[in-house]
């Protein structure tokens, strides 16, 4: 499989979140648990969940699903230019991975390129890479609501923010890692405790 991938569309989902939030890699299923575990906040992302889990094991099976960790990215906040849920340029979720991704937000739709991008392996230099060989024809957009599912193929970044807006994102995560950087959220309705490594300023890897 070659860089530049489209990511799965999955249809289109209306869901009403009434409170502002930031949730960063909560884990909400263990490796050998069979179903998420969420607190009674995040209770409307629920059927979201609910889909994305049977996708994941319509398309995977049910033994990697058993034996993936998932985490969910929740963030309900204001964002204006400059200063958007995550950095600019373009980038691949999970790259160097088999992790699986999957995306909602209700406005300023991630910008997805499907250019024949030539990557080096490597996390810093591939970044680079991908920003001199994006072809700015080569973009799609889809619709606000939809839920889509990315593999580390799919290069994409942040919408251009024109004014200021309430945005709602979510993103579940399958991965056979321990995304343990300090300052993801903590869901204390799981019993785990892994040693947690230090934030680098620039992006970060999830897991260690």
């Amino acid at each position: 499989m070659k860089y530049g991938k489209l990511p799965k569309y999955l249809g289109l989902y209306d869901i009403q979140c009434d409170e502002m939030l930031f949730y960063q890699y909560l884990p909400i299923k263990l490796k050998n648990q069979t179903e998420p575990i969420v607190e009674d906040r995040l209770k409307c992302f629920e059927d979201l969940i609910g889909n994305i889990c049977c996708d994941f094991v319509g398309e995977f099976g049910l033994d990697r699903f058993i034996n993936s960790n998932v985490y969910l990215t929740a963030k309900k906040m204001y964002q204006v230019d400059g200063a958007s849920f995550n950095r600019k340029g373009y980038h691949s979720d999970g790259f160097l991975t088999d992790d699986i991704n999957y995306v909602w937000c209700d406005k300023n739709p991630t910008v997805y390129n499907y250019s024949p991008f030539k990557l080096t392996l490597d996390d810093k230099i591939s970044m680079q890479e991908m920003e001199e060989q994006a072809n700015n024809e080569a973009i799609e957009i889809y619709p606000e609501n939809s839920l889509l599912r990315l593999d580390q193929f799919s290069i994409h970044k942040v919408s251009e923010i024109k004014s200021l807006s309430l945005r709602t994102f979510i993103k579940v995560s399958f991965s056979d890692d321990e995304y343990n950087l300090k300052g993801n959220s903590k869901n204390y309705l799981l019993d785990y405790d892994w040693e947690m490594r230090d934030r680098k300023l620039e992006r970060n890897i999830p897991q260690g």
